[in-house]
């Protein structure tokens, strides 16, 4: 080892250029092979990712300490040039170090992990992949509705994370509010109404509503935060002579759909069930009669009469 130190101190700087050239390709190609191999190895998805991760980054900084081994005696010599040089890219490249800063900000800080659900700016998705300079994220929404895939991949700076907000639906309470509204005719039996609301949408977040409540203690425990109530809240609006109830619940951040197609098919049984005291409000198109219409035209000006007038008599 002793021996090819000292053999690599004793090249020139030309042949040392093209030895960190042909050693940065000899590293690189071993630790292709490495990352397309070793994660075969391991069952789960999660542990496959992360090996290939540590492998990539095991890459890099064997590269830097083939660098730094090679080019030893220089780094002295080379300092100041390297500080110039160093300043220049970093004006030239500030967006790309911005991204390696957000990289190590999204590491240190654990804003987000590949398989959380995020949104940054307007863009929504589960990440699959965090990189040095991109986060990589299956997108959700946008054309198709709330939680389901759009098949679309997105890429997104990771110097976005050092510019906005992150919203991260994965990471404590994993759990959010939705909400539906439901209008009925003002003829229609209120208080039967809440009743059932309350009931459906019990039965239907049931299942998981225990665990959300154990979801909630491990995040009041770790920040300051107030206890609010888990139950389903109806609330009652009277919109526009219409009786328009909210139906405020708890749901899995991935079921929103399911739990939304649930609530209205239930919801939509008990009305056809109430024997009339629950009506669903219809839109109506009101007919103008037409002797309005012809009142609430636009009349012709004299200066258009006269001219119509003598178009005629030509």
């Amino acid at each position: 080892m002793n021996g090819l130190l000292k053999q690599a101190m004793s090249l020139s700087l030309v042949e040392k250029c093209v030895a960190a050239v042909v050693g940065i390709l000899l590293i690189h190609a071993t630790f292709r092979v490495l990352e397309q191999t070793l994660p075969r190895r391991f069952g789960r998805a999660n542990s496959r990712y992360r090996v290939r991760k540590f492998i990539v980054f095991s890459g890099y900084i064997t590269i830097l300490l083939f660098l730094a081994l090679l080019f030893e005696d220089h780094l002295g010599r080379l300092s100041f040039a390297i500080g110039i040089i160093g300043a220049g890219v970093a004006v030239a490249l500030q967006d790309v170090l911005a991204s390696i800063a957000g990289a190590f900000t999204i590491g240190f800080s654990k804003l987000y992990m590949a398989g959380d659900r995020i949104q940054i700016g307007d863009t929504r998705g589960d990440v699959i992949d965090i990189g040095l300079l991109r986060t990589t994220m299956m997108e959700t929404g946008n054309w198709v509705s709330k939680d389901k895939y759009n098949g679309r991949i997105v890429r997104v700076p990771n110097s976005a994370v050092l510019k906005g907000p992150i919203f991260n639906y994965s990471q404590g309470f994993q759990f959010v509010w939705d909400e539906i509204k439901v209008v009925l005719t003002t003829g229609s039996d209120c208080e039967l109404a809440t009743n059932m609301l309350t009931r459906v949408a019990t039965e239907v977040i049931g299942d998981y509503l225990a665990e959300a409540q154990i979801s909630w203690k491990a995040v009041s425990d770790y920040y300051e935060t107030v206890n609010p109530s888990l139950e389903p809240a109806i609330t009652l609006v009277v919109n526009g002579g219409k009786l328009e109830f909210g139906v405020s619940y708890i749901v899995d951040y991935t079921k929103r759909s399911a739990v939304e197609d649930q609530l209205f098919r239930k919801i939509v049984q008990e009305v056809g069930n109430s024997n009339g005291k629950l009506v669903w409000a219809a839109t109506l198109a009101v007919a103008v009669p037409a002797a309005t219409l012809s009142a609430t035209a636009p009349q012709p000006s004299s200066a258009t009469e006269g001219a119509t007038k003598a178009a005629t008599s030509n």
